[in-house]
């Protein structure tokens, strides 16, 4: 199957680490190199953490070798913190999957590609424009998987994890689905949104028509372009949108209406490069509104602790740094 990958919004420093540890993979720092390596590693405190988690998930026991090397043989470096043999498969396949995006090189395994199915995925804080061999564009957020499947009679799309929009190709003869767990959306040739949350599923149409299901033998619902659908346990509820005024993840930004803040911390962790816990479960329901900057987790964050009394703190768990809120006393 055929992917372009196209422009991605990337976090720098994400961006910057993959390419660090693309480079170490494959040979030796020269002493200007290493130096350059030190100085962005020591930049920012965030970027330590961070390029820690991806090298010990990477499990290459060269680059680990390479990296230490880098590490303890010039004095700007400070005292190792790497663990090589905390090294979990799954995650470590996860992360080789997410670095080789970020280094602008898509992957799939073999046999899948053999059957016209890619697996896709981005990682916190980077999305990617995909586009199919049929010309539809996938926008896929940060954070979000997706299973892409073409043949000559069908283009199926499973969104897994995460948020995509999709501008859909016409093609009468091959509908365009996209299942999104028990749920799906039939198109054929229009614009849509979809995010897939914990308790619910968003979509919302840009342009065209698209058929609804909240489960494979449920009656279709017919969405418009100034529609929206939320499907969730309680089948699907729509209203109208104004898309004159509609604001989506796509912008950088997240308009609130009638949300509420679990749904919010949520996507927000789509973004941070720590992870954001509300520590009372009641918090989850506490509805929230406004407009709040998904990349500046930070900002956002401060902003929603002051207009909603909460306390902000950062903790290490885990060997990680996490984001707590907490009710104020």
């Amino acid at each position: 199957m055929n992917l372009t990958l196209l422009n991605s919004d990337s976090d720098d420093d994400y961006q910057r680490a993959a390419e660090w540890i693309d480079f170490l993979s494959e040979q030796p720092l020269d002493d200007l190199s290493r130096r350059r390596f030190l100085l962005w590693l020591d930049g920012q405190p965030e970027r330590r953490v961070l390029f820690e988690r991806m090298v010990t998930n990477w499990a290459d026991p060269a680059l680990a070798q390479a990296t230490q090397a880098a590490l303890m043989s010039a004095p700007l470096s400070r005292a190792p913190r790497f663990s090589w043999q905390r090294i979990h498969t799954g995650a470590a396949a996860c992360v080789m999957l997410c670095i080789a995006l970020l280094i602008g090189k898509p992957w799939w395994d073999e046999g899948s590609a053999a059957s016209n199915t890619v697996h896709f995925a981005t990682v916190i804080g980077l999305r990617h424009d995909l586009q199919l061999e049929d010309g539809s564009l996938l926008e896929i957020s940060p954070a979000s998987r997706v299973e892409i499947s073409l043949n000559d009679q069908r283009r199926d799309i499973n969104l897994q994890q995460g948020a995509a929009y999709f501008r859909v190709a016409k093609d009468q003869a091959r509908p365009f689905e996209v299942r999104i767990g028990d749920a799906s959306v039939i198109a054929v040739g229009t614009e849509f949104n979809i995010d897939k949350m914990a308790d619910q599923v968003e979509v919302t149409v840009y342009e065209g028509a698209i058929e609804v299901r909240e489960h494979p033998a449920a009656q279709p619902h017919l969405l418009r372009a100034g529609e929206r659908a939320f499907i969730g346990d309680g089948g699907i509820r729509t209203l109208a949108v104004n898309l004159n005024k509609l604001v989506d993840w796509r912008s950088g930004w997240l308009e609130v209406d009638d949300g509420k803040l679990g749904a919010l911390v949520e996507q927000l962790n789509r973004y941070s490069s720590k992870p954001i816990h509300l520590q009372d479960p009641r918090l989850t329901n506490v509805p929230v509104a406004g407009r709040f900057r998904l990349k500046d987790t930070r900002e956002t964050l401060q902003l929603l602790a002051e207009l909603y009394h909460l306390e902000l703190k950062e903790v290490t768990a885990q060997g990680g740094v996490e984001i707590h809120l907490t009710s104020k006393p």
